[in-house]
């Protein structure tokens, strides 16, 4: 066992790492574009070398031994450092690269920010591609180390990314409300004209409305949910009826108020959103990402000077 690490071949390492994500044979081959009798050679060297079965063959997949558990961390963040390593020696040129950018957003972001994010990328980058995926209940430190996403915009002060990453602010944004056009509402509203209608709620996530929850209990105020939906879809057709008001980010209230017959209301003590950009410590010095978080500083920029 002294000499074990110089006897491990970094493909091996490699391969044990795909297998971590995937559980399958036939899926880390395609994924490492190899055989499956690569894969398998590769997997019956690294059982031999570290003495453990790594992984046991269960009905629906091979399951990691408690060796490839504690193995898989660290394997990760080795790999990761060398491909940073790699990345960095090469340097990133816009222009010319091919890069997928993954991005796990908010849907207020989805719909107020990406589509003025894919016009700066299409223009400095034309090559380069955008993944979105929306935000979920986690942490996400697991899924930046492996790389299965590259940043994440998260929210000031909701508590749900890991303090291991490095998060930076992105922009603030106000809250505000939407009623019908001619709902007869003043401009600016206060506190005790918006608890007196009852309220749709959106978003699965849900953090921006309970910004909203916190600010009225502030004030011994409640609001009256009507109708809970998961994202902002039926939002324009709900409060289209005159019956509701919906709290939503200054910057879907923008784009619904151009596109439907709704209008907008500030409030008369202003309420933020700040949004978060977070990164894995391992690829804060990839220059393809530090590229891109510039390209976002622009984004939420100019998301700033249209208020």
């Amino acid at each position: 066992m002294d000499n074990l690490y110089q006897r491990l071949d970094l493909n091996l390492l490699r391969v044990f790492d795909v297998l971590m994500q995937s559980r399958n044979v036939t899926r880390a081959a395609e994924q490492l574009n190899l055989s499956q009798s690569t894969v398998s050679h590769a997997l019956a060297r690294l059982r031999l070398a570290l003495g453990d079965p790594l992984f046991v063959m269960t009905r629906k997949e091979m399951r990691p031994t408690g060796r490839a558990q504690a193995l898989a961390a660290p394997v990760r963040q080795a790999l990761a450092l060398l491909e940073q390593g790699v990345r960095q020696s090469a340097g990133f040129e816009p222009a010319s690269s091919t890069r997928t950018f993954r991005l796990a957003v908010p849907s207020s972001i989805e719909h107020g920010a990406v589509p003025q994010l894919v016009e700066l990328l299409h223009r400095r980058a034309p090559a380069c591609r955008l993944a979105i995926s929306e935000l979920v209940d986690s942490d996400y430190e697991d899924s930046l180390a492996r790389g299965g996403l590259d940043l994440v915009v998260g929210f000031a002060g909701a508590g749900h990314l890991s303090p291991r990453l490095l998060c930076e602010p992105w922009f603030d944004n106000p809250m505000v409300c939407l009623s019908a056009r001619g709902s007869g509402l003043p401009e600016v509203m206060s506190a005790a004209e918006l608890v007196a209608w009852s309220h749709v709620s959106t978003s699965t996530w849900g953090h921006n409305q309970t910004l909203v929850e916190h600010w009225l209990k502030e004030q011994g105020l409640e609001r009256h949910i009507a109708v809970w939906v998961p994202s902002f879809e039926a939002l324009p057709k709900l409060l289209a009826t005159g019956r509701y008001l919906a709290m939503v980010p200054e910057l879907i209230a923008r784009d619904f108020c151009h596109y439907y017959p709704l209008q907008s209301h500030r409030l008369d003590e202003p309420l933020y959103s700040t949004y978060v950009l977070a990164q894995h410590p391992l690829t804060e010095f990839d220059p393809a990402l530090v590229w891109f978080r510039q390209l976002l500083r622009e984004v939420g920029e100019s998301l700033c000077r249209v208020e």
